[in-house]
């Protein structure tokens, strides 16, 4: 048996298995197998511990650092020009947290801060603060965030209480007591302030599943009861705004949260299937591409797309197919090399290429497929992973 990382209740068996290396939202396999469980207790979703997870975080995982303006797309508009992830969240943040004048605001989790400076450029009036548990950053923080006002490793005893809003973008997913995670942050917090969280909806991006590092796979049922466990009220849930993600709002409470939880069952019941629902399409998707990877044997190949779902069906086939080179939108991608293989844009697919692996988020792939004109000529196979 595992507990329950939210409620602490007792989970008897693994959903999903699969034998090890696991891979990671670096793009990096991990000597462990993927291992996800469901909570029947509260919705919620979880993956195995890490191995050694304070030096994962210190020394490895590193996000963004490739250059000064290395910066991830989340969507791609109708005449093919990039949306920023940072850009986004920035937005999204100023408008969920109406945030008042001067207010004290923390990154928690910050990584190189991008979302906060570019909130901070449009309202200079906002004190930015930073956190991290590695010194990493540091650089991408001097210039533009007082020395005093940065911490790694450990948060000073001073900010207890100090800020207006914390803002903590893909983080808490990544935590191993998530309900811990959230009392430190009311604890910084000034009574009346608010915390926007963001994370990974399982739900509209079933890949997250597997991410050997997400170690929290949150839906809305499980996010709420962790949020009443550690002292806030949720105020708002907001899964259109970033697709694939929930961006949390939550309001430091003065008073016991009062749990509901009679009138959670059936929205936890829920949840807990359709997180079941997930495992079982993974189990499924690896059957699926095993065999097109041997009905392709031999046969040169492209994957589109060099993030997780890609990187994954790369260590699927390239024992058994002449795997050639990844494709993928992202201009600050192209050019590079991942697992060993160039990056190209979509157009400039070899002639030669027999077969496209689409290594996409299955419930958008054909949407984004069927406006690349290149890999639409004849003779070209195009393999998904749902079948």
């Amino acid at each position: 048996m595992t507990a329950c990382r939210v409620c602490g209740a007792h989970i008897a068996k693994a959903s999903y298995e699969a034998s090890a290396p696991a891979l990671t939202s670096m793009m990096a396999f991990i000597d462990i197998p993927t291992l996800a469980y469901v909570c029947d207790g509260c919705g919620h979703a979880q993956c195995a511990d890490l191995p050694d997870i304070e030096t994962f975080y210190d020394t490895t995982y590193r996000i963004s650092l490739e250059s000064d303006d290395h910066d991830q797309i989340f969507a791609v508009t109708a005449d093919g020009t990039p949306i920023y992830r940072t850009d986004h969240q920035a937005a999204i943040g100023l408008r969920l947290l109406d945030l008042p004048q001067g207010a004290a605001i923390l990154d928690y989790g910050a990584g190189k801060a991008t979302t906060l400076r570019k909130m901070c450029a449009a309202r200079p009036d906002l004190h930015p603060h930073v956190f991290d548990v590695s010194r990493d950053y540091v650089p991408a923080w001097d210039g533009w965030v007082a020395g005093e006002d940065q911490a790694t490793y450990t948060v000073p005893e001073a900010w207890a209480g100090r800020f207006d809003a914390i803002i903590s973008h893909f983080v808490i997913e990544h935590v191993a007591e998530p309900v811990g995670f959230l009392k430190t942050l009311r604890a910084l917090l000034a009574p009346g302030g608010r915390v926007l969280l963001s994370m990974p909806d399982v739900a509209a991006n079933p890949g997250d599943m597997t991410v050997a590092d997400h170690l929290n796979h949150f839906s809305r049922a499980s996010l709420n009861r962790a949020l009443q466990l550690s002292g806030f009220a949720l105020e708002t849930i907001d899964s259109d705004a970033f697709p694939g993600a929930f961006f949390a709002v939550a309001l430091r409470s003065e008073e016991p949260v009062a749990m509901a939880i009679d009138g959670d069952r059936q929205e936890i019941a829920a949840a807990a299937a359709k997180a079941r629902e997930i495992c079982d399409f993974w189990k499924q998707a690896t059957r699926r591409l095993d065999g097109a990877a041997k009905q392709f044997s031999g046969k040169r190949a492209a994957v589109y797309g060099s993030g997780f779902y890609g990187s994954w069906i790369c260590s699927r086939i390239e024992a058994d197919v002449d795997f050639r080179v990844f494709l993928d939108q992202n201009p600050q991608l192209q050019g590079s090399t991942h697992f060993n293989r160039p990056v190209l844009a979509p157009a400039n697919l070899d002639q030669d290429v027999d077969v496209v692996f689409v290594g996409l988020n299955p419930l958008k792939a054909r949407a984004a497929i069927a406006g690349q004109a290149a890999l639409h000529r004849p003779g070209l196979d195009l393999v998904w992973i749902d079948g």
